[in-house]
């Protein structure tokens, strides 16, 4: 008697980018970081008595320690880094060494695409994961350039991206396969 194993075969990426955000917002984060530590050691360095050790103990000190010392490592881990992968049958972006946000497209809803350039500040607001005014959807971790997608269900996404030119090529490679 044998017994057979299907196995899924994983997708061929044609395009794969991955981008961290500026070594700024790394920096402000660890200063951050740095600050609730010197915090916390000159809170137990500078209590007196037993009494202001106890107020130490207090619930609130315990959820403002905690949030202080995981919050950045939570942002850091979890979206301060975009990847973007195109394959023959979507294109894929997701944010975090560890997922938190992801979005995928499948290439047969995509109806024109465009490279471009484009204010991040100035338009949406900074960075990240963004919506424009006219509800345009903006993944974009650096930068002032990327791809904008116009999807068949009439909305728009701009995907942020340090190599345009090739985003664009890969997605119309899986556009029009054979071409």
């Amino acid at each position: 008697m044998s017994v057979s194993v299907a196995a899924i075969q994983p997708s061929v990426i044609i395009f794969r980018e991955e981008q961290n955000f500026d070594w700024r917002v790394y920096a402000l984060i660890g200063a951050i970081e740095l600050l609730v530590w010197a915090g916390l050691l000159w809170c137990f360095e500078h209590v007196p008595d037993a009494a202001g050790l106890a107020r130490l103990g207090t619930l609130e000190m315990g959820l403002g320690a905690a949030v202080g010392l995981l919050l950045p490592v939570v942002l850091v881990l979890g979206l301060l880094r975009m990847t973007t992968e195109v394959t023959p049958t979507d294109v894929r972006v997701w944010f975090g060494w560890i997922p938190t946000y992801r979005r995928m497209v499948p290439i047969g809803t995509i109806m024109r695409l465009e490279v471009v350039s484009y204010r991040p500040l100035a338009d949406y607001g900074g960075w990240g994961i963004r919506s424009g005014r006219d509800g345009e959807r903006v993944l974009s971790a650096r930068g002032n350039r990327g791809v904008r997608l116009d999807l068949s269900d009439g909305s728009r996404l701009l995907i942020g991206s340090q190599r345009p030119e090739a985003l664009a090529l890969a997605l119309e490679r899986a556009l029009h396969p054979g071409g």
